[in-house]
């Protein structure tokens, strides 16, 4: 009798149980597998340029991809243009690299992606990228091991975040730093090969708030990393030690950062300038040292001297050209807001940060060389 009851009381609940308001079934729609944006400054136009993925119905996995672009006055607007093309609503919910081209990016990224952001269906962990000539084009890119253009672009970057070469930039933690009225951003820069072969990470563009104001190259990308206490990947760097006369290959070590000690310092002196100075301690890895004999002490030495000198050198140049770009990307302004608040209430940001005093002392010290000796 209990489980008669409870038989029907179980059938009568059904009667209010609701069914998924907002199913959205994959026939009736097209997926945005990644996204370019290019200005048309001729005509004041966004060009929109999207990668939807697409496989024939014995297909488990989806092995072609197509590629669309539409124009039109803001991003909605040529999303607009693409559905007709497409003859089915867009989603960006597998979306999986956004590109920007380095003309919008000097422009203003934030206009490109306010629509992304407000979509409760955007994609947050696509991955973000400025491309030297025309974004669109590097989803034109052809690759062998990778037919899917979009995992290929996908896996290029996040394969250099792992490796410390460029910081991890996605759709979500992008947010946060353009709203952020003490930090500035930095996103990947990228050039397309000849010949459509494949894409080349080459730096780093600089921003302050939502325009791209400068570039650094990739080693200066790896170094600016270290300045910001990155312990993500081995951040590998080569640097020629020696001029041996004989062969040019014995002039070079490649080194992995094993591990990173930093020391922040921030102070104002007697003429209310703000000073700041970082002091880095590098334990390294000698990945590769043809010329050898790190076994010997004074080898060692004349080896750590040389590249801390180098190193040292590099991170003055890249604090230099962040400062030149008004690009506070290691957010120095929050320092000062957190330590000298009165003074910050007074100062524009803007303008205060290019006249800070940067310092910028590195330690190389190598701790292991391999099996060799």
């Amino acid at each position: 009798m209990n489980i008669r009851k409870q038989i029907l009381g179980c059938l009568f609940l059904t009667v209010f149980l609701s069914g998924c308001w907002d199913e959205q079934l994959l026939k009736d729609v097209a997926l945005i597998n990644s996204q370019a944006f290019d200005l048309d400054s001729d005509h004041g136009l966004i060009q929109m340029t999207i990668a939807v993925v697409s496989g024939n119905s014995n297909e488990k996995i989806p092995t072609t991809t197509t590629i669309i672009a539409a124009e039109g006055n803001s991003v909605r607007d040529a999303r607009t243009e693409l559905d007709k093309k497409i003859g089915s609503e867009l989603f960006a919910s597998k979306n999986q690299v956004t590109l920007f081209s380095k003309k919008l990016a000097k422009k203003d990224i934030y206009a490109v992606l306010d629509g992304n952001y407000r979509s409760p269906l955007s994609a947050l962990t696509a991955r973000l990228a400025v491309v030297e000539e025309q974004a669109g084009e590097a989803l034109h890119v052809q690759t062998e091991n990778k037919p899917l253009i979009s995992d290929y672009l996908q896996d290029v970057l996040m394969s250099a975040e792992e490796t410390g070469s460029i910081p991890v930039v996605s759709l979500q933690n992008t947010l946060s730093v353009l709203y952020d009225n003490d930090q500035d951003l930095i996103l990947p820069t990228v050039e397309v090969l000849e010949n459509h072969s494949g894409i080349k990470l080459t730096g780093s563009a600089l921003f302050n708030g939502r325009r791209m104001t400068g570039e650094i190259n990739s080693d200066e990308t790896i170094m600016l990393l270290l300045l910001d206490g990155s312990a993500n990947g081995e951040h590998r760097m080569t640097k020629k030690v020696h001029s041996m006369g004989y062969d040019d290959l014995y002039d070079f070590i490649t080194v992995d950062v094993e591990k990173l000690d930093r020391n922040f310092t921030l102070t104002k002196n007697d003429q209310g300038q703000f000073e700041a100075q970082i002091d880095l301690i590098l334990k390294l890895d000698a990945n590769e040292y043809p010329a050898d004999h790190l076994y010997k002490e004074s080898i060692v030495k004349k080896v750590n001297t040389e590249l801390s000198e180098q190193f040292t050198k590099q991170a003055n140049e890249v604090l230099k050209k962040i400062q030149e770009a008004n690009c506070d990307y290691l957010a120095i302004g929050r320092q000062v807001r957190a330590f000298y608040y009165e003074d910050w209430q007074q100062l524009d940001w803007n303008e205060a940060y290019p006249t800070i005093k940067f310092k910028a002392n590195v330690t190389a010290e190598i701790i292991y060389h391999g099996i060799i000796n």
